[in-house]
C-alpha cells in the first residue's frame, strides 16, 4: 500500500528572529504540521543561523497513535539503500540480523533520518 505525505510550502510557517542558541544570533525556524499515514501527526521544525551555521532540525510527534503498528523490513544492497530516508518514534524497535544488531525501543528518540543514520546514532551510543 502507497501513501501521501502532505508536504507542500503552503503547511510551513516561518518565525524569523528565532534566537540561536550557539552564538546569540538570530536566526530562522521553519515549522510544518503533517500527518503521516499509518502513523500519526508529527511537528517538523529546522532551524538555521546565517551568522554561524549552526543548524538543528527535530522531529515532535503529536496526536494518537493508530490503533495497530506495522512492521517494515527493508534491505540494504548498496550504498544508496543508506540513504532511504526513515521516520523513527520513539516506540519504534530495529533489528539487523545480518549485524546482530537490535535497538529496543524507548532507547532513540522520534527522527526523521536516514537508515545510515539509525545505525550512526546506535553506534555513538
Amino acid at each position: 500500500e502507497q501513501a501521501e505525505v502532505d508536504l507542500t510550502l503552503d503547511n510551513i510557517s516561518i518565525v524569523p528572529d528565532s534566537l540561536c542558541m550557539a552564538c546569540g544570533g538570530s536566526g530562522e525556524t521553519r515549522i510544518m504540521l503533517t500527518k503521516i499515514p499509518l502513523f500519526r501527526e508529527v511537528l517538523l521544525s529546522s532551524f538555521a543561523c546565517p551568522h554561524c551555521g549552526e543548524r538543528n532540525t527535530e522531529v515532535q510527534f503529536g496526536g494518537e497513535t493508530q490503533a495497530k503498528g506495522c512492521r517494515m523490513a527493508v534491505t540494504c544492497s548498496s550504498r544508496e539503500d543508506l540513504d532511504r530516508q526513515v521516520v523513527k518514534s520513539e516506540s519504534c524497535k530495529v533489528l539487523v540480523p545480518d549485524l546482530e544488531l537490535e535497538i529496543p525501543a524507548a532507547t532513540q528518540r522520534g527522527v526523521v533520518t536516514t537508515v545510515e543514520g539509525v545505525l550512526t546514532r546506535a553506534a555513538d551510543e
